[in-house]
C-alpha cells in the first residue's frame, strides 16, 4: 500500500510528520507520498507561495525513509482537486493507493468533487485520536467493504494555522517545525506580519 498525504503544507510541521508515520507503521504501507496542494478547492488562498510550500515539505522529510515528495499539483497549478490527483496516481503508481485524511475533514468529505471516484481510486484512511467520526449514511457500504479505514493516531495539538499566528507574533515555533524548515522560512521571511519583523530560533 501506498499513502497519499495531501494538504496547503502552510507549513508543514511535526504533527504531520508524526501522523505520516504513525499510519505507516500501522498499515505497514510501502511508503507516505505528500503532496502539497497548489491552491485548496476550501480555502480563499495561502500564506506561503506554492513553490515555497513544496520546498519546505522536501526539506522536513528528505532525511526519513519511506516518505517521498510528489510535485505534481504545484507543477499543475490552478485549483487541487484530490480525484485529478488520484487519476494521476494511479497512472504512475498502480492501484494500491490509500489517501490520508482527518476526521474534521472527513464531515466534508461528501462535497468533495467526485467522493464515490476518489473511493474507486483509491482507499479512504480516516485519521482521529480516539474518537470515531461520524459515518455518512452514504458511505456505510465503502465502510463496511474496507475502502473507508478509521485509524487512530497519538495526539499532537499543533496546527499550521498556530505556527503561522506566532511567526506573526514573533513568538518561537522551535520544535513545532523541523529546523530545516524553520531555517527556510527565516531565510523567505514567511508568514512575518510586517516586513522587518524577525522570527526566533531560539
Amino acid at each position: 500500500m501506498i499513502l497519499i498525504f495531501g494538504g496547503s503544507f502552510d507549513p508543514p510541521h511535526i504533527g504531520h510528520l508524526i501522523v505520516a508515520r504513525d499510519v505507516k507503521e500501522k498499515l505497514k504501507a510501502k511508503k507516505v507520498i505528500f503532496v502539497p496542494a497548489w491552491r485548496s478547492p476550501f480555502k480563499e488562498g495561502h500564506s506561503a507561495p506554492p513553490e515555497d510550500r513544496l520546498t519546505m515539505v522536501k526539506l522536513c522529510t528528505e532525511e526519513e525513509d519511506g516518505f517521498e515528495v510528489e510535485d505534481y499539483e504545484v507543477k499543475k497549478g490552478g485549483i487541487s482537486y484530490t480525484v485529478h490527483t488520484l487519476e494521476y496516481m494511479r497512472r504512475k503508481y498502480g492501484e494500491d493507493l490509500a489517501f490520508l485524511m482527518g476526521s474534521d475533514t472527513f464531515k466534508g468529505f461528501p462535497k468533495w468533487r467526485d467522493p464515490f471516484k476518489i473511493l474507486k481510486l483509491a482507499k479512504l484512511v480516516v485519521v482521529g485520536r480516539g474518537e470515531k467520526p461520524e459515518e455518512p449514511e452514504v458511505f456505510k457500504e465503502f465502510i463496511r467493504s474496507g475502502r473507508i479505514l478509521f485509524v487512530n493516531v497519538r495526539r499532537l495539538d499543533i496546527s499550521s494555522t498556530e505556527i503561522r499566528e506566532r511567526i506573526a507574533r514573533g513568538i518561537s515555533v522551535r520544535w513545532m517545525v523541523p529546523d530545516p524548515v524553520l531555517d527556510y522560512i527565516i531565510e523567505k521571511g514567511l508568514y512575518l506580519k510586517r516586513e522587518g519583523e524577525k522570527t526566533s530560533k531560539n
